[in-house]
C-alpha cells in the first residue's frame, strides 16, 4: 500500500494537511496504522455503533479501506485522518467525504470504545467542521448516526448541528435494520 498525499480543496488544489486541536493531532492513514486500525476495531461493541464497518475486522479489511480513502483523497473527493493523542497514540479515525461540485462535505468519525467519553469525538469534529468551513470553503457540511449511538448524537448536537430528519431502516448491520439521524450545519451558521 503507498501512502497519498490528498488533493481536497474544492477551491483550488491544496494537500491534505496535518491538523491538529488541543489534545490531539490528524495525520494521513498510513500503512503503520493498519494494525492499530485492526485492533481498535477487533472490539465488537466499538464495530456495533458503526454504519458501515465489517465484523469480524480483519487486516485486509484495513487495507481495503484505508486505499479507498486514500484513492478518494487523490481524486479531491476526501479527507480522511487517524486521530493520535499524547505519544502518538492511534485512537480512531476521522474524515470528510467531499463533493466538490455541491460545495458539501459528510463527517465521518469514530474511536476506539477506551476513548469513548472523554470529549475527543466533539474535539475531533470540531476542528474539522473548520477546516471545512475555513479552508475548504464547503457551504453545507453533512453527518448522521444510527439511532441508537447516543453518544454520537452527543457530539453531533454538542457541534452545533441542526436535525433533519431519520431515514427508517437505513441500513442493514448484523442482521437488524437501523434508522440513521441525519443533520447538517451551513457555512452561515458556523461563521456567525
Amino acid at each position: 500500500m503507498s501512502t497519498v498525499n490528498a488533493i481536497v480543496n474544492t477551491s483550488g488544489l491544496e494537500r491534505c494537511p496535518v491538523l491538529s486541536s488541543e489534545r490531539l493531532t490528524l495525520q494521513t492513514l498510513q500503512e503503520k496504522d493498519l494494525s492499530a486500525i485492526v485492533n481498535l476495531l477487533s472490539d465488537y461493541e466499538t464495530v456495533w455503533m458503526l454504519t458501515y464497518a465489517p465484523w469480524p475486522y480483519t487486516v485486509q479489511e484495513a487495507v481495503l479501506w484505508v486505499n479507498h480513502v486514500n484513492n478518494m483523497c487523490a481524486m479531491g473527493r476526501g479527507c480522511f485522518w487517524g486521530i493520535h493523542g499524547k505519544g502518538d497514540l492511534f485512537i480512531g479515525t476521522a474524515g470528510l467525504s467531499i463533493i466538490p461540485e455541491h460545495e458539501k462535505a459528510e463527517l465521518h468519525y469514530w474511536l476506539g470504545r477506551a476513548y469513548w467519553g472523554q470529549g475527543y469525538g466533539t474535539e475531533i469534529a470540531r476542528r474539522i467542521m473548520s477546516y471545512a468551513f475555513e479552508d475548504l470553503k464547503v457551504n453545507r457540511l453533512e453527518v448522521n448516526h444510527m439511532v441508537r449511538n447516543t453518544r454520537s448524537q452527543h457530539v453531533i448536537e454538542k457541534c452545533g448541528f441542526k436535525f433533519e430528519g431519520t431515514l427508517r431502516s437505513y441500513v442493514k448491520r448484523f442482521d437488524q435494520f437501523e434508522d440513521v439521524k441525519f443533520y447538517s450545519r451551513l457555512r452561515e451558521e458556523f461563521l456567525t
